[in-house]
């Protein structure tokens, strides 16, 4: 059964990859649908901490944020490479 995240430094590096999602895909507030969406990833990797599933629909989520025009090449470069620290790092 996959956990909780309890290890302070996960959750904040957890908390940090959403907040700045966020703030890259949509600094202006203008995507009303991103925020919700971003906060149930969110939920899901700080409560069924392990789950590979949310890493996959993550970088699926991030795939269609590039395609979108939302995020830059390197943005989304960034925030998947991020994914793979979190995934060895014990907080995806």
């Amino acid at each position: 059964m996959y956990e909780r995240l309890t290890d302070p430094a996960a959750i904040d590096s957890a908390n940090r990859y959403f907040n700045d999602l966020i703030a890259l895909a949509d600094p202006a507030e203008q995507l009303p649908f991103l925020r919700p969406q971003v906060e149930d990833f969110r939920f899901e990797v700080l409560n069924h901490n392990g789950m590979l599933s949310i890493q996959n629909q993550l970088r699926g989520f991030l795939w269609g944020l590039l395609v979108a025009g939302v995020l830059t090449p390197e943005q989304g470069r960034d925030l998947s490479q991020r994914l793979e620290v979190g995934r060895q790092t014990g907080w995806l």
